[in-house]
């Protein structure tokens, strides 16, 4: 697999901090905000197996590569899994006995937006959030834009894919891939 180039990782990069930041400002003024470290509900109970570009891809690649090799055929095993099962999915990258996410720093857009991105009008948010908004209002929230950054990756990188058929495309050294180190 090609590496992102300087380019494309600052592109990416860029555009992952912009949406930080607009979580930070709503979690730091909403200290009743359910997503935050702690809380690992939407990684448990996706609606659909989690879909990436290829530049998604490629950097979430690299925090993939930095795992274990036991995390990794972890990992790899559930996502195939994926295929097999009905919602709700849980995330292959999800540490289940700490809640974290294995790959957070290289995490893809749709798990850093889920909670705090609309799209056309409609949430993207869990039934705690949803219960949240009905007790404390929207407020002074301000939503970011979902429609319109899937729109700017697609342009960026092409359509997504998801994570079975990445994996699939990308064999383990011992599935008869060449090794990874330089991908």
């Amino acid at each position: 697999m090609e590496s992102l180039t300087q380019e494309q990782r600052k592109t990416l990069e860029d555009l992952y901090r912009r949406i930080d930041e607009r979580v930070s400002s709503t979690t730091g003024s909403h200290t009743w905000w359910p997503c935050r470290k702690g809380c690992d509900h939407c990684c448990r109970h996706l609606a659909a197996p989690l879909t990436v570009t290829r530049l998604e891809w490629t950097y979430l690649w690299e925090g993939f590569l930095a795992l274990s090799l036991e995390a990794q055929a972890e990992a790899r095993a559930r996502a195939a899994r994926l295929q097999d099962t009905q919602r709700p999915y849980t995330c292959p990258f999800l540490d289940r006995e700490s809640g974290g996410c294995r790959v957070y720093a290289h995490r893809p857009m749709a798990c850093r937006t889920y909670g705090f991105y609309v799209s056309q009008g409609t949430g993207n948010w869990c039934h705690f959030i949803r219960g949240l908004l009905d007790q404390h209002g929207e407020g002074d929230i301000l939503w970011g834009n979902q429609d319109s950054l899937e729109d700017t990756l697609e342009r960026l990188s092409g359509a997504t894919l998801s994570l079975f058929e990445w994996f699939a495309a990308h064999p383990s050294a011992s599935e008869g891939a060449p090794p990874t180190a330089g991908c």
